[in-house]
């Protein structure tokens, strides 16, 4: 039961973001708790991290690819491209932005 227990108050700590502490932190709390209190064996844990590297990495690169894409104004340019290409027309801009929006959803998406 106190496994279940910190889980929920893990999560629910995690979506209510109290004291504006970032999402993150309440995970890893409860993680680490489960691992403290030996209710998750240390090894299990360790394992379980080394299993995700490869996602890790990934997810680390698309934000990094995505922070780039923003700095170096790329949305920006495809918004104005769009805008553009309307040629006065709301439908043909709303096509045009929702084109866009597929396609950077596409490359710079993590899901």
């Amino acid at each position: 039961m106190l496994l279940l227990a910190i889980i929920v108050v893990s999560l629910a700590l995690m979506l209510a973001r109290p004291l504006d502490v970032p999402e993150g932190y309440w995970v890893a709390g409860g993680a680490l708790l489960l691992v403290a209190l030996g209710l998750v064996p240390w090894r299990s844990a360790v394992h379980a991290v080394g299993d995700g590297v490869d996602v890790y990495l990934f997810l680390v690169g698309m934000m990094l690819l995505s922070e780039l894409a923003r700095v170096h104004g790329l949305f920006d340019w495809l918004a104005s491209w769009a805008m553009a290409h309307a040629r006065g027309s709301s439908t043909r801009l709303f096509a045009l932005l929702y084109a866009v929006g597929v396609l950077v959803t596409v490359f710079l998406s993590n899901d």
